[in-house]
C-alpha cells in the first residue's frame, strides 16, 4: 500500500505512560516515526487489527493526541557540523550552541550489518596511549571490546584518555551517554569536548535518566547510525556505549510495559539479539561500502565479584574481548586499574608489530613468574638468586606498566620503556625511584633524536627481540643522562 503522508491520521485512544494505543494509520510499519500536532514524535512498535502500538518520545503524550507520518523520512542532520557538539537520540542539538542544517539521513532502527564480503581483516591497532592495554591487551580498529567493573573503578578515566588519544589521531569519536544523570553527561562533555585538541571529531549523544525509557533505548542505535555515516565517508570511527547495563534495564521496562512475558532475570527474551545486533555493525570495511572502520567499546557497570549475570555474559558473548576494571587497584593509586589476569583480547594481537608481540609474551611470562614467586616468598626467607632476579624484574615491570592518568605514551615509547625491565638498567636504582625515572623517560623516548634508532626498530617487523634488546642495552648510557637529572 502506498503511504499517504499527511492524509492518514491516528488518534490516541489509550496511553500507559509512554506506551500509546493508536486507532488509524492503516499503512503504518514497525519502526516508523510518527509525529503529533505539537511536533512530538513516537515510534511504531507493533500492529494489531485496527490499532497501532507506539512508544512516545516525550513525556507529554496523552489520549486524544493525533499522529501522522513525517512529511520527510530524513530525521538526522549528519556532517562535519556535528563535531564538538552534544545531540539527543534524534540528532538534535542539546548544547545551546546553535542549530544544524536540514536533516539528510533517515531514521533506521533495524539495520542489517554488512556481510563478510565487504569486511577487511582486522590488522590496524587502535592506540589508547595506555601501556597495559596497547601492549598486553591490545585493541584493533574494527574490534568490539567490552569494559566492565563497578562504579568508580576507573572506566571513565580510561575511556576519556582513549577518546582524547584517538581524537588527536583524527579518528571520529562518538560517545553515547545512556541513562546517566544530567551531571554524568556534563562530566563527559567537560572532560572530552572541552579538553580535546582543536579540530577534533568528537560527538556526544546524550540520553539522560530523566528522559522516557523509549528515548534512552534509542541512544545506542543513534550512535551507530552516526558512526556508519562517517564510516561510509572513509573515516575510522570509535563508538563508546556508556553503558549497556543501563540500556538493558530500560529495554526491560519497555518490554514489561508492553506486556511481553519476562524471561531470565525478568529481561525480555530478545535482549541478546538487541545487543548482538548493535555489535555486529562494528568492523573494518572495504571501499565497496566506503572503507573506514567502526570500533565499539561497550561499557557494562557491574560488580567484579559477580560478573556472571545475564547482561555482562550476554555482552561478552557478542564482543571480541573485555577489560576488567578493579576499584581496589584504583584505590591503591594504580592507573589504569585493569586486572590483566581477568582481561582478554581475541583479535587485537594481530594488530601489533612484531616486537610488540614478542614483548607481550615475555611480559606476561615475567608477571606470572613474579606473582608466583611473591607467594613463595611469603613462606620462606630463603629465596634463591634466580627467584630474587624474577622478583626484581617483575617489580620493575609493574612500575613501568603503571602510568599517571592522562599521560599519553606512544607505542614506540611503550615498547622501549617496558623492554628496560629485561635489561640491567634499573638493577642499581632503588625501587622507590623507578616511577620518577619512568615518567622522565616517556617524552624523550617518544621524541628525542637520540632514540630514533630504537623507534625505527619498533616499526621494523624484521627486527628480532634479541637484536632489539642488544640495542636497548647499548643505549643505557644515553638513558643515564636523564636518570642523573632525576
Amino acid at each position: 500500500m502506498e503511504r499517504e503522508t499527511g492524509r492518514e491520521i491516528g488518534l490516541v485512544v489509550k496511553s500507559k505512560r509512554y506506551l500509546l494505543t493508536i486507532e488509524g494509520l492503516p499503512s503504518a510499519r514497525v519502526n516508523d516515526v510518527i509525529v503529533d500536532q505539537h511536533g512530538n514524535r513516537a515510534i511504531v512498535r507493533s500492529l494489531s487489527g485496527e490499532y497501532v502500538q507506539a512508544l512516545a518520545l516525550s513525556n507529554e503524550a496523552q489520549p486524544g493526541d493525533r499522529y501522522q507520518f513525517l512529511a520527510d523520512d530524513n530525521v538526522y542532520s549528519c556532517g562535519d557540523h556535528l563535531f564538538g557538539r552534544v545531540v539527543d537520540a534524534f540528532g538534535s542539538p542539546i548544547d545551546e550552541k546553535g542549530s544544524f542544517p536540514p536533516p539528510n539521513v533517515p531514521f533506521q532502527l533495524e539495520v542489517e550489518a554488512p556481510g563478510i564480503e565487504v569486511r577487511e581483516p582486522i590488522t590496524k591497532q587502535l592506540v589508547t596511549g595506555v601501556s597495559v592495554v596497547d601492549t598486553l591487551i591490545p585493541i584493533a580498529k574494527g574490534q568490539r571490546q567490552m569494559l566492565f567493573g563497578p562504579m568508580r573503578s576507573g572506566k571513565t578515566t580510561f575511556l576519556t584518555q582513549s577518546v582524547l588519544a584517538q581524537a588527536a589521531a583524527g579518528t571520529v569519536c562518538i560517545y553515547a551517554v545512556i541513562g546517566k544523570p544530567i551531571n554524568g553527561l556534563r562530566k563527559v562533555t567537560d572532560s572530552i569536548i572541552e579538553n580535546a585538541p582543536e579540530g577534533s571529531k568528537i560527538v556526544v549523544v546524550g540520553a539522560v535518566s530523566d528522559e522516557p525509557a523509549s528515548v534512552i533505548a534509542l541512544a545506542p542505535s543513534a550512535a551507530f547510525l552516526l558512526a556508519e555515516y562517517f564510516q561510509r565517508q572513509g573515516e575510522d570511527v570509535l563508538v563508546v556505549l556508556d553503558d549497556l547495563d543501563a540500556h538493558a534495564k530500560y529495554l526491560r521496562e519497555i518490554a514489561l510495559l508492553e506486556g511481553r512475558l519476562p524471561s531470565m532475570d525478568s529481561y525480555p527474551g530478545d535482549i541478546f539479539y538487541q545487543h548482538a545486533h548493535l555489535m555486529e555493525r562494528s568492523g573494518d570495511f572495504t571501499a565497496v561500502v566506503g572503507g573506514g572502520s567502526i570500533t565499539a567499546l561497550p561499557v557494562v557497570q557491574t560488580d567484579l565479584k559477580n560478573f556472571s549475570d545475564l547482561i555482562p555474559t550476554n555482552v561478552m558473548a557478542c564482543t571480541d574481548g573485555h577489560l576488567a576494571f578493579v576499584p581496589e587497584l584504583r584505590a591503591e593509586g594504580y592507573f589504569p586499574s585493569i586486572s590483566i589476569e581477568q582481561s582478554v583480547t581475541r583479535v587485537g594481537r594481530q594488530s601489533q608489530r612484531t616486537l610488540q608481540k614478542q614483548l607481550t609474551l615475555r611480559a606476561q611470562m615475567l608477571l606470572g613468574q613474579y606473582r608466583t614467586q611473591q607467594e613463595y616468598a611469603k613462606f620462606s626467607a630463603d629465596v634463591s638468586e634466580q627467584a630474587q632476579k624474577v622478583l626484581r624484574e617483575g617489580a620493575v615491570l609493574e612500575h613501568l606498566l603503571e602510568q599517571p592518568a592522562y599521560q599519553y605514551r606512544s607505542p614506540a615509547a611503550q615498547v622501549i620503556l617496558l623492554a628496560l625491565a629485561f635489561t640491567e638498567f634499573f638493577s642499581a636504582i632503588p625501587d622507590g625511584r623507578v616511577p620518577a625515572i619512568r615518567d622522565a623517560l616517556v617524552t624523550p623516548l617518544a621524541t628525542d633524536e637520540t632514540f630514533a634508532d630504537l623507534r625505527a626498530m619498533v616499526e621494523d617487523d624484521s627486527a628480532t627481540w634479541e637484536q632489539f634488546l642488544t640495542t636497548v642495552t647499548a643505549s643505557h648510557s644515553k638513558l643515564q643522562t636523564y636518570v642523573d637529572h632525576h
